[in-house]
């Protein structure tokens, strides 16, 4: 499901209280995940139960490189005696970094530390693609990308389609005057 309206209509602050930042808090209904009310869960308890949001401003995160945040958000959210074998991981890995046509090198470097937009988009998305959350928040993920990087984005959201995925799609939507000359 798309919402799209211009700056400053609370649109990043809608996914943000979903995703239950602290700064923001409900003052009245709920929030439903699978049927079970999310509302006093904090963000951890929120994302190993299946909530992910892919942020408007992803933060830079020196010293923990994409594949070592990659593979721990992932056992997060498995029983301590399931956690991903290194070979299923690489395997994964790799089928979703030829998927979003993204480097390997990109694994090895730090968490969007020195990421361009397109990047941080990509690499948020290849995190969606490997954590596998049930539903995904994807703030503002058209702003700043070209045309070649929306495709890319799109075809990895498109991937996750099935029963068990839902996703909000927040889209940055400008208001242009047109005239004729």
């Amino acid at each position: 499901m798309p919402i799209m309206g211009p700056n400053g209509n609370g649109k990043s602050t809608l996914s943000e209280t979903i995703m239950g930042r602290s700064a923001y808090h409900v003052t009245q209904g709920n929030i439903y995940l699978d049927g079970t009310s999310i509302i006093e869960m904090p963000v951890d308890e929120r994302a190993r139960r299946g909530l992910f949001l892919a942020m408007q401003y992803p933060a830079e995160i020196q010293g923990v490189t994409n594949g070592e945040f990659l593979r721990a958000a992932i056992n997060a959210r498995r029983p301590e005696d399931q956690q991903i074998s290194v070979r299923q991981f690489l395997q994964e890995l790799d089928r979703n970094l030829e998927l979003l046509d993204m480097s390997t090198d990109m694994t090895e470097r730090y968490l969007n530390e020195g990421f361009c937009g397109g990047e941080k988009k990509r690499n948020e998305i290849l995190q969606l693609l490997m954590i596998k959350p049930a539903f995904a928040i994807l703030d503002e993920i058209d702003s700043g990308l070209d045309i070649d990087a929306l495709k890319v984005v799109a075809k990895g959201d498109n991937s996750m389609r099935g029963d068990n995925f839902g996703s909000l799609i927040i889209l940055l939507f400008e208001y242009v005057k047109l005239t004729c000359l």
